[in-house]
């Protein structure tokens, strides 16, 4: 049996593990006949090597098929690693979004060419626009409709300024109207109840909801009772949607410690941004969940459509400060953290200083979420 996974691009973060645990869980359920591949536009790996879960500590190997040839990622991720003065502005993969429907269709090919037997979609922008064979059963989880021309819409408006104002502009009422037409699925299970209410809103599509899967790391750890003194960001480094460099700026401000666990293509951006308080450390630093778990709290601005280190921090008892849009107001409640509504600085100043002031129960912080996702398992 044949299996095409087709995701939106794959580089390190939440959607990456989640994708991981669809793939595993079809080997799972299809056992050694399975052969599976991945389908993306643009991939900073060519192959993805995934435990098995029959055990024995083996790998299994998927291939990744990107959509452009090799040497064109190349560039594009060369020039998102190295900022060099306007080739990195020009080489930015976000800036492929004027040629997605074309890509898409080429991606699509590709499907076909290998015949599968069946689609899993793990979309969070553009992996739900492929081309649908008929005869094959497609089934879609998604994270997020394309939010950069629906629910975040207003803030990349606001944001880009000039020529890229303008392509924006004119290329955002050319894909709402191309992603509209993507709505046929066999199956479709949303991440969120949020996002579920805008499927069904922007595409008339019924959905279940399954929250991600979280590491059983997270589930047995140990609470920290007596926190450090310091704060985290989990995530991607990019200025929009994100909102990493108003955190960045939120903590130059305040002058308290933030660690910032990620990378991404506004990375040395940001670190340019940063006061002497705030420390990188990349992906996976030795030690993650510990510092996760030591920290005086998580922060998160971002209007998410789940978040699954939000989810990770609850389960150790680290309280959060979010964003109150978006999913995150569907795990964080008032004995787990402070949600703001705005974004302005001095709001933003005057929210934390109340996130600090309260001692909360980190056991009771745990037991709220285990809830949550238990009752959506």
């Amino acid at each position: 049996m044949k299996i095409a996974f087709v995701n939106c691009w794959t580089m390190p973060g939440g959607v990456l593990k989640v994708l991981e645990d669809l793939m595993i869980k079809q080997l799972r359920k299809h056992g050694k006949e399975v052969e599976v591949r991945l389908f993306t536009l643009i991939s900073d790996r060519e192959n993805l090597e995934l435990p098995l879960p029959w055990g024995n500590g083996a790998m299994v190997t998927i291939p990744i098929v990107q959509t452009l040839p090799k040497w064109i990622n190349q560039i594009f991720l060369f020039f998102t690693k190295r900022k060099v003065k306007i080739l990195s502005g020009i080489f930015d993969y976000r800036n492929l979004m004027v040629f997605y429907p074309r890509l898409m269709k080429l991606l699509s090919f590709k499907i076909k060419k290998r015949k599968p037997d069946e689609i899993q979609i793990s979309s969070f922008a553009i992996a739900k626009n492929i081309t649908p064979i008929p005869w094959v059963p497609t089934h879609l989880y998604l994270h997020s409709p394309m939010q950069y021309i629906w629910s975040h819409y207003d803030e990349y408006n606001a944001r880009l300024t000039w020529w890229k104002n303008r392509l924006f502009n004119f290329i955002v009422p050319r894909l709402r109207k191309w992603d509209l037409k993507f709505h046929h699925f066999d199956s479709m299970v949303c991440n969120s109840y949020y996002t579920q209410e805008l499927a069904e809103e922007l595409y008339s599509l019924k959905s279940t909801v399954s929250y991600p899967k979280i590491a059983d790391q997270y589930w047995f750890a140990w609470i920290s009772l007596k926190p450090m003194p310091y704060f985290v960001y989990v995530g991607r480094l990019v200025n929009f949607v994100r909102e990493t460099g108003l955190i960045i700026q939120l903590f130059n401000h305040l002058k308290l410690p933030l660690v910032v666990i990620g990378s991404g293509p506004d990375e040395e951006e940001l670190k340019a941004l940063a006061g002497e308080t705030v420390i990188f450390t990349g992906w996976n630093p030795e030690g993650m969940t510990e510092i996760v778990r030591d920290s005086a709290g998580l922060i998160n601005l971002t209007k998410e459509s789940f978040w699954i280190w939000t989810v990770e921090a609850l389960l150790m008892g680290v309280p959060v400060f979010g964003f109150a849009e978006g999913a995150t107001a569907e795990l964080v409640d008032e004995d787990c953290g402070v949600l703001t509504k705005s974004k302005k600085l001095e709001d933003l100043v005057s929210d934390f200083e109340l996130f600090r002031s309260k001692r909360r129960d980190r056991k009771l912080i745990s037991e709220r979420i285990r809830e949550k996702m238990s009752s959506n398992s």
